[in-house]
């Protein structure tokens, strides 16, 4: 984050408002903030036009402006300055049409203090500010595409004119080769983001049934806490309180288990080519697609039948997040052509050296023009309301997987869409694994006194972390931010045997907690607490200063685990 000030524009016409929100942001002392007020959108516009301005809090509705217009407005002018709407009407679907639109976040009058506005506007500046680089960087990668692309053609049509002189030709056709080697980089880095659009796209696309899962998680979990609070007496009966503590820790571990479905769909990384069980992957990609398919599709009034079929089959050779990346978009067009009620089958057989794959729906189904377009590999096809069918990326995984593409379709007669992957070449038995003992009782907690110093923003983990720690034993010292921890730590001249910090808090990120605390004493060992935790330790990114990285949500047994692996 940059010590400049953040320039904020204010567009607000309720001038008690605008007054509040200009208090705050002059009041915050990391980072500081200048403010300027529009009371409308002419006056918006207006001072847009003089430049100088890093963020602008919006208001929708304003007394020269109608809702639904006042933020196009607003972004034609300054594409390149994060956009905070905050607005008195608490509207979910308008929300998310309107971040996918360019907002940064939408914030509710009466519901914000000054902290969230504070994180709000400060990582949406950096936000955009990076969505600013990113689409820089892909217009100078375009280009240069485009320069390489127009020299090769340049080169073979010189080579056409010098085939007789073979030593030129070939010198000729080895500065091709590099040229092309170069251009197919830079080609590939265009389809992995245009991979990753898609995939941003596809999790949009099931954004609400994400939270339909989510809320039918939470439900059980609010219900039975409330039952607990409001009925002590029920503690008094150790097997009801057993009872309602384990359902609402199978509730938790429900969306654990979401959390994770969603991280595996939209993780860049890519795994290694290997044999696989494509039913696995089928399975895979149903269980993600459930809140589109199920959840979101009866919110509509639409009911789909999900109808497996599978045949034993050999394990294919392939890479798995690309395969489970291409049945889920397939799966998506079944479900877009399902306009009230149908099925969908999954269908899986062996055709001589390839497995197959069949998606069939009795949907919409296509015209004879748009199935010919899905079946080109140059052209793909768009649904008829303009969203991506995917095809083109389809064509990109099965290219990929030496696969091929079948499509059998009427309109009004439903689709048949068939996958052929190639059967691995060699399949070997895997060994048989020895009997699993059983665990071995865990041994009794060293109750030592240890000072643990704790740097968490987040009240509740502060609160469930002290209790877990001082049944271990600790002495722990809490603190709100990674200031505060800094703070604590240099008072005690680093006199703490552990630190654990939180990575996203305000003003002092865990990382740089945990190199300030190395500064003063090198020896204490860091464990960095983040909901990202899992794909930083997939990938081995472990921030300088950093002993051990703990993913949350972590349980009690997960957290002992850590601890013993920094020596306690």
């Amino acid at each position: 984050m940059t010590s400049q000030p953040i320039k904020v524009l204010i567009v607000e016409d309720t001038s008690e408002h605008a007054r509040l929100l200009e208090h705050i942001l002059s009041a915050a002392t990391y980072p500081r903030f200048h403010t300027a007020i529009a009371s409308n959108l002419a006056e918006a516009l207006a001072a847009l036009s003089l430049g100088g301005i890093d963020a602008i809090l919006l208001d929708l509705t304003l007394p020269d402006s109608l809702p639904g217009h006042t933020f196009s407005a607003v972004n034609a002018v300054a594409p390149d300055i994060a956009v905070v709407i905050i607005s008195g009407v608490s509207d979910v679907s308008r929300a998310i049409e309107l971040v996918q639109a360019g907002a940064q976040d939408y914030l509710i009058k009466g519901q914000v203090d000054h902290n969230l506005l504070l994180r709000s506007l400060q990582y949406s500046v950096e936000r955009k500010r990076a969505q600013v680089a990113l689409r820089q960087a892909n217009d100078q990668l375009e280009t240069r595409v485009h320069e390489r692309t127009a020299e090769l053609v340049n080169t073979n049509k010189r080579l056409q004119i010098e085939i007789a002189e073979r030593k030129r030709a070939q010198e000729a056709v080895a500065a091709s080769n590099e040229q092309l080697t170069q251009a197919l980089a830079a080609l590939r880095a265009a389809q992995q983001e245009l991979v990753h659009r898609e995939r941003l796209t596809a999790l949009g696309t099931m954004a609400n049934g994400i939270a339909h899962e989510f809320n039918n998680v939470l439900t059980p979990i609010i219900g039975w806490t409330e039952h607990l609070l409001r009925k002590p007496e029920d503690l008094a009966n150790n097997e009801t309180t057993r009872d309602t503590i384990q359902k609402i820790q199978t509730a938790a571990n429900v969306g654990a288990a979401a959390v994770g479905r969603v991280r595996e769909f939209a993780r860049t990384e890519a795994d290694a080519y290997g044999q696989l069980v494509l039913t696995d992957i089928v399975e895979q990609a149903i269980a993600f697609t459930e809140p589109k398919w199920q959840h979101e599709a009866q919110a509509s009034g639409v009911m789909i039948d999900i109808r497996k079929r599978f045949e034993p089959i050999p394990e294919v050779h392939g890479e798995a997040s690309q395969l489970r990346e291409l049945i889920t978009l397939l799966l998506f067009n079944a479900i877009a052509a399902i306009p009230r009620r149908g099925s969908i089958s999954l269908i899986t057989t062996q055709r001589e050296d390839f497995v197959v794959l069949t998606v069939r729906d009795d949907g919409l189904g296509m015209s004879k023009l748009t199935r010919e377009r899905c079946l080109d590999p140059n052209l793909g096809a768009r649904h008829p309301d303009g969203r991506s069918s995917g095809f083109g990326i389809i064509h990109g995984i099965l290219q990929r997987h030496g696969g091929k593409l079948e499509i059998e379709s009427e309109e009004g007669r439903g689709s048949k869409v068939s996958i052929l992957i190639p059967i691995a070449l060699a399949v070997t038995q895997p060994p048989a694994l020895a009997p699993v003992p059983p665990p071995a009782p865990e041994a009794p907690i060293v109750r030592t006194g240890k000072r643990i110093l704790l740097a968490e923003d987040d009240a509740m983990v502060r609160e469930v972390m002290e209790l877990y720690l001082t049944e271990y034993g600790f002495s722990v010292t809490l603190t709100s931010n990674g200031r505060e921890g800094i703070d604590e730590f240099t008072r005690a001249h680093g006199g703490y045997d552990l630190l654990i910090t939180d990575r996203a808090m305000p003003e002092m990120n865990g990382d740089q907690v945990a190199l300030a605390a190395k500064q003063i004493n090198p020896d204490i060992p860091v464990i960095l607490l983040t909901g990202f935790g899992g794909a930083m330790n997939s990938e081995g990114e472990k921030p300088p200063g950093v002993d051990l990285v703990v993913g949350k949500p972590f349980t009690m047994s997960s957290l002992r685990e850590a601890l013993g692996k920094v020596g306690f």
